[in-house]
């Protein structure tokens, strides 16, 4: 039995994971509820001590990498675990529907377990920073609205209900031209089940319509 595999079986049973997959290059986990609610006390980086802790009293080194799954695969085969573990931990989250009414857009985001922006924002309590929010707005609306992805100006910016990993978030996006102005307004809000999280104006140019 490989190492992988003894990593994987030692942790089979463990209270905060519903599955463990792995290689010589690290292990996957899929978290339990129990998994997911100490992701949001602790933070990514307890979560791993903790089971690093575990590994070591079954005599067990820690991997090289852990990655946090938000789903598992239909096939989680050999060349599926090496395909997750070598793509880059996520950055962005990718809508998972989108529509377009009158102009504005609505679109439904999931924030990945993996997120990178959490490790340090923070440390022992992840939470999606305003700043992330706001570019992730300005990446978004550039195919949609023909807006630029750069601002001059940041306006009413208010975050009001953290934003935590595993949160499927609705971000509406508009935008309100000014007349004789080379910029316009770029008008954002995230919602999490139908309560306001954050919202902002930006000062942006349109680069088509």
């Amino acid at each position: 039995m490989s190492a992988a595999e003894r990593i994987c079986r030692a942790l089979d049973s463990h209270p905060w994971l519903a599955g463990a997959w792995g290689n010589d290059a690290g292990i996957l986990l899929l978290l339990s509820a129990g998994g997911d609610g100490e992701l949001h006390r602790q933070g990514r980086q307890s979560l791993l001590d903790a089971l690093q802790a575990d590994l070591a009293e079954h005599g067990l080194e820690s991997p090289r990498d852990w990655r946090l799954l938000d789903a598992v695969p239909d096939a989680m085969d050999a060349a599926t675990v090496v395909r997750l573990l070598q793509t880059p931990r996520p950055r962005v989250a990718t809508p998972i529907a989108e529509q377009q009414l009158d102009g504005c857009w609505k679109l439904t985001l999931r924030l990945p377990l993996d997120l990178i922006h959490f490790d340090d924002h923070f440390r022992h309590a992840p939470v999606l920073p305003g700043v992330v929010q706001a570019s992730w707005a300005l990446a978004l609306a550039a195919p949609r609205l023909g807006t630029a992805t750069d601002c001059r100006e940041m306006e009413a910016l208010k975050f009001q209900r953290l934003l935590r990993p595993g949160d499927q978030l609705e971000l509406s996006l508009r935008y309100e031209d000014e007349p004789g102005a080379e910029r316009g307004k770029l008008h954002f809000a995230y919602h999490l089940d139908g309560t306001h999280c954050s919202s902002g104006r930006l000062r942006v140019a349109r680069t088509h319509d």
